[in-house]
């Protein structure tokens, strides 16, 4: 081979004010390209090597493909991170820093630590570089090496030697000479985040919503996502970065709720191209009128999101799989009778979610969604511990079918009942 066919090689080496071969700002040596439909090149580097990359800053994090930025981190921190800029703040990013220390004391104590292959990646397009192959050398020339996985590993092999350099004498098992391999890459920032997903979320759970967020392979997280982009009450209003909503997270769902309510939505997970913004429009649509009807699942400020969460179910995890089972019957019946009727006729049965309607079950009365309403108790949804004040709400299988049940049966009414009793007996 002469030039790999991607973006960024160039057809000759440069050279310096001598007429001499300059090989740039790093040389990868003694390459082996594997080519497959994503070509990729290996290679071995010193820690040394990788650490004069890293304070050169040639190696960087995209946190958007990466684990991400914490989601109740404002503003906004920026997205890329210089490795040589050290371990990421964990109030703005997700980031395990006695993970990394772990492994930092393991390689200065000479121990076994498994570390290889570190994984770069140059985005085609958006580097500069020349392939040797007489020497089998590649010169990076210009661009930034983003690092798609093993940013813990890149980070505690540059501290190990940072800490090294100080003191040599104090850790003798360890040196700047030990070898990495290197697996190179030349994906799209797109791409980054479908690697992310392969290698993260396919064999381990890792944050699912953040796997979700950066895949373009997974029909059910693309929908979520497209629903997200139409719906008014949705955008910035979802957890894309971790499977948790916190007391100081303001949002009102994860994606990987999302995600699973798209299942329920459309039970088929292979969705064609074709009918995906179409499923999302009706979905979106569908959101929004409820969330209209309960403005606690609009986007709240934190200490009101709080207050919602202590007194109402209306946006727990499980209240959203049931509000899936009446998307559902909100599309089947544009199939039936059209979307303006169909657009009509939900806008008239969710009136009957509204807190201004004030529901009985046995002596209790208060809004359908109170934690204190007997309804979710009897059906599972909720539990009360031995101190009264405390209920916990579920959100098993069993306890997601009953909230559906119970919601598809009080819309389906033709007058709103006063009495819920009925309702918790199946």
């Amino acid at each position: 081979m002469v030039k790999p066919e991607i973006e960024g090689f160039i057809g000759q080496p440069k050279t310096n004010a001598q007429g001499a071969l300059y090989r740039g700002r790093f040389t990868c040596p003694d390459v082996q390209w594997t080519f497959t439909a994503n070509p990729l090149c290996t290679f071995t580097i010193t820690a040394g090597e990788l650490a004069d990359a890293a304070a050169n800053n040639l190696l960087w994090t995209d946190q958007d493909v990466q684990r991400g930025i914490q989601p109740m981190a404002t503003p906004k921190p920026v997205r890329e991170l210089s490795l040589a800029a050290g371990y990421p703040d964990p109030k703005l990013y997700i980031f395990d820093g006695a993970n990394a220390d772990d492994m930092v004391e393991k390689l200065l104590r000479g121990q076994q630590v498994f570390l290889n292959p570190l994984v770069w990646n140059l985005r085609p397009g958006d580097f500069e570089a020349y392939w040797n192959d007489g020497e089998r050398e590649l010169y990076v020339y210009g661009g930034k090496v983003h690092l798609p996985d093993s940013h813990h590993r890149h980070q505690a092999i540059v501290k190990a030697i940072s800490l090294w350099k100080i003191a040599p004498q104090d850790y003798p098992k360890f040196s700047d000479k030990l070898q990495f391999k290197v697996e190179l890459y030349f994906l799209t920032r797109q791409d980054e985040g479908n690697y992310f997903f392969d290698k993260n979320q396919r064999p381990k759970p890792t944050a699912k919503s953040k796997a979700y967020d950066l895949t373009t392979q997974d029909d059910l997280s693309l929908l979520a996502k497209s629903v997200i982009e139409k719906s008014k009450y949705l955008q910035e209003n979802v957890n894309r970065v971790t499977d948790r909503l916190t007391s100081k997270n303001p949002h009102v769902i994860t994606l990987s709720t999302l995600r699973e309510m798209m299942r329920t939505f459309v039970p088929e997970e292979a969705i064609d191209a074709s009918e995906l913004e179409g499923l999302a429009a009706v979905a979106a649509e569908f959101y929004d009128m409820l969330a209209s009807v309960r403005p606690e699942l609009q986007k709240q400020e934190a200490p009101i999101r709080r207050r919602i969460r202590r007194d109402l179910v209306v946006d727990a995890a499980v209240m959203m799989h049931g509000y899936a089972y009446l998307m559902r019957e909100f599309h089947a019946d544009i199939a039936r009778v059209g979307t303006t009727k169909a657009r009509d006729r939900w806008r008239s049965r969710l009136s009957f979610l509204t807190s201004s309607n004030e529901y009985a079950v046995g002596k209790w009365t208060g809004d359908l969604f109170s934690k204190r309403n007997p309804l979710w108790a009897r059906i599972g949804v909720t539990r009360t511990g031995s101190e009264y004040s405390k209920v916990t709400v579920l959100n098993t299988g069993a306890a997601r079918a009953q909230s559906g049940r119970v919601l598809r049966q009080l819309l389906a009414m033709h007058t709103r009942p006063s009495d819920l009793s009925f309702l918790a007996e199946g």
